[in-house]
């Protein structure tokens, strides 16, 4: 009964070559690692391949986890991280075309300007995070989208956790001024 074998073990496993418990990880992984990879690539393709990238290190490199040092999903998330910053580096993050507001509000639906409204601020947060730095994009992906500690994050980033709270302090900062919002 494979669900109740840890990390760790799924790993020791997947060193020797199982890939069985590879894929067991992976379904296992995925789709946090893919949601922290669109937030910080804002892009479904580039994520696609970022956590494509990351579960081959994975594979390839499964016998150099150490289940001693660190969990496996900090180790995991740190190599989703450096793919991440390696695809953010070789290309420029695409974000998506905005919908038709005309072609949305036409279907009828009383709840269509509501609906459209809370997309166009989500669009407008997605779009400031988009113009931080890809550091402090990854930190505010992992830290206020994935739910991840600040030790979690800071260790996968490979950064103190007073380095990473500096992080999100300027992250934050720089938010605030592009989406106009004042200091009380």
């Amino acid at each position: 009964m494979r669900d109740a074998v840890g990390d760790a073990q799924l790993m020791r496993l997947t060193a020797e070559g199982d890939a069985a418990a590879f894929r067991q990880l992976v379904a296992r992984h995925l789709p946090r690692a893919h949601a922290v990879a669109y937030r910080v690539l804002l892009n479904r393709e580039d994520a696609e391949e970022a956590v494509q990238a990351a579960f081959t290190k994975v594979w390839t490199n499964a016998g150099r986890f150490e289940p001693e040092r660190s969990a496996f999903s900090t180790w995991l998330y740190t190599i989703v991280t450096r793919a991440c910053l390696d695809r953010a580096r070789r290309f420029k993050p695409k974000t998506q075309p905005i919908e038709d507001w005309a072609e949305a509000l036409s279907d009828g639906d009383p709840d269509a300007e509501a609906h459209l409204l809370q997309q166009q601020n989500a669009r407008l947060v997605r779009d400031a995070v988009a113009q931080l730095p890809t550091h402090q994009r990854m930190a505010v992906a992992m830290c206020y989208f994935e739910g991840f500690s600040n030790a979690e994050a800071a260790q996968s980033l490979n950064i103190s956790v007073k380095a990473l709270e500096s992080v999100l302090v300027r992250a934050r900062r720089q938010l605030k001024t592009v989406l106009g919002v004042k200091d009380d």
